[in-house]
């Protein structure tokens, strides 16, 4: 039912079926649980029975003006949609099971078992004008200028462009736009793409905080995540809470006051920094990174120009007829059977900055791993312990240990040692070497691996 209602002759609809329709307008407007009665757009407000009559009188009068409601015909409706006992779902004000959900596609209020569940998403305005032309418009000038490699822009078109299309879905990777400079069009382009989703079906938040915070619901059951000024540390706990929000569809949330209970995500995320997100994992496949750099930056040889292609998609995008052909445009936008909505392939598909960040990845894992090893202060250390301290302490794929101990110049070995009858993986030092059960030293000092026991195990 439209918010606003349009009749040519409101004096002849008959009264029965005026009621019929004031129920059924609030009834879509309104939940009640444990007496009291919230507005679906404000779910953390509680109601008494007397507010939600004087704001329904309110209402009806600020909507339909030109329907005749009688003060007669005003309190039927209120007294069948809110007191009387009956099974028409249309006429009366359902019962709330608590849950708050994100369906793009599904109507506000989800009916199950007698109750209802409340749909934070709902079509964007734009998506109603009955508007069929497509058409890219400034906002694909835009998007040429922030990506102008032609890979990087298909990557990032086509992620787009899925996630339109499949709004009941979720990616399992993020787009990442990174740039040293400032006011190179980061911002513009998630204001873009939320406008795209519905600013009601999206949120913008500086850092994750609130993404990765207790009571997130509120974050989640929005379609569209954006972070801006991103920055954590790596196997810090925000960012090993980022790899489940991207990856996995039901998690587990709280929201204040209540249960913690299972919901179903269908969150996209989209993320920015002006600073290198160097505690990226070299090989984590959740993060699409694309440097935006180009000369319209605000201190740039071009920022004029770039200036004033800004403002001409800021009057696109606040332009609903405008925002409808992009949308459109992006609807139709035929995405590869080789894009891979779930995973990125990195050895394929990684950017140049990906790439450099994969390498300081790597180095700052090696440092660390070095580190554990001076520590330990040994000649040779057995495999068992170096991979038990990068899974649980490193949070590494085992699988990275012969490449990072390669990489300091260690050597594996096959060796018998604390009376055992078959050999074990041991790594030996630089300079260092084993023979007979013993560990020899540079400087001429030998320890036996049998007085290491308690060490090795």
């Amino acid at each position: 039912m439209s918010k606003f209602f349009v009749v040519h002759n409101p004096e002849a609809i008959p009264a029965a079926e005026l009621v019929a329709f004031l129920c059924t307008a609030i009834s879509r407007w309104y939940v009640r649980r444990d007496e009291k009665f919230y507005d679906i757009d404000r779910l953390t407000v509680r109601l008494a029975r007397n507010d939600v009559e004087r704001a329904c009188i309110w209402r009806i009068g600020e909507y339909y003006p030109v329907l005749p409601v009688t003060s007669a015909i005003m309190k039927e409706a209120l007294d069948r949609v809110i007191t009387q006992k009956h099974n028409d779902p249309r006429e009366t004000i359902p019962v709330w099971n608590g849950s708050v959900v994100c369906s793009p596609g599904e109507p506000r209020l989800i009916w199950e078992n007698g109750a209802v569940s409340v749909n934070k998403w709902h079509p964007p305005a734009y998506r109603g004008l009955g508007v069929t032309d497509a058409d890219y418009g400034i906002a694909g000038r835009l998007i040429d200028r922030l990506f102008p490699r032609v890979g990087e822009r298909a990557m990032v078109v086509n992620w787009l462009a899925w996630n339109l299309q499949n709004e009941a879905d979720k990616p399992g990777w993020s787009v990442f736009l990174y740039s040293k400079r400032k006011g190179t069009g980061k911002s513009t382009f998630c204001t873009l793409v939320a406008k795209l989703f519905g600013e009601d079906n999206s949120v913008t938040q500086n850092n994750v905080t609130k993404l990765t915070s207790q009571f997130n619901t509120t974050v989640l059951n929005s379609k569209l995540v954006i972070s801006e000024e991103i920055q954590l540390r790596q196997d810090s706990n925000q960012s090993n809470s980022l790899k489940t929000l991207l990856t996995e569809k039901t998690i587990l949330a709280e929201r204040k006051g209540m249960e913690a209970e299972r919901l179903e995500q269908r969150c996209c995320f989209l993320f920015t920094s002006n600073h290198l997100p160097t505690w990226i994992e070299a090989d984590d496949r959740r993060y699409y990174v694309v440097e935006v750099d180009h000369e319209g930056h605000a201190a740039g040889p071009e920022a004029a120009q770039f200036s004033a292609l800004v403002a001409a998609v800021i009057e696109q995008m606040n332009d609903p007829v405008q925002l409808a052909k992009l949308y459109n445009a992006l609807i139709a936008h035929p995405v590869p059977d080789d894009f891979n909505p779930r995973s990125l392939n990195i050895a394929r598909d990684s950017t140049e900055v990906m790439q450099r960040l994969q390498a300081v990845s790597s180095q700052i894992t090696v440092e660390q791993l070095e580190e554990y090893l001076n520590d330990l202060g040994e000649g040779a250390v057995p495999e068992s312990k170096i991979v038990r301290h990068v899974r649980e302490e490193m949070h590494l794929n085992t699988n990275s240990v012969r490449h990072m101990m390669s990489e300091l110049g260690w050597r594996k070995e096959k060796v018998k040692w604390g009376g055992v009858d078959y050999a074990r993986a041991i790594w030996i030092k630089p300079g260092y070497m084993v023979e007979n059960g013993e560990v020899f030293g540079p400087e001429g000092n030998r320890n036996k691996i049998k007085d290491l026991d308690l060490y090795f195990e």
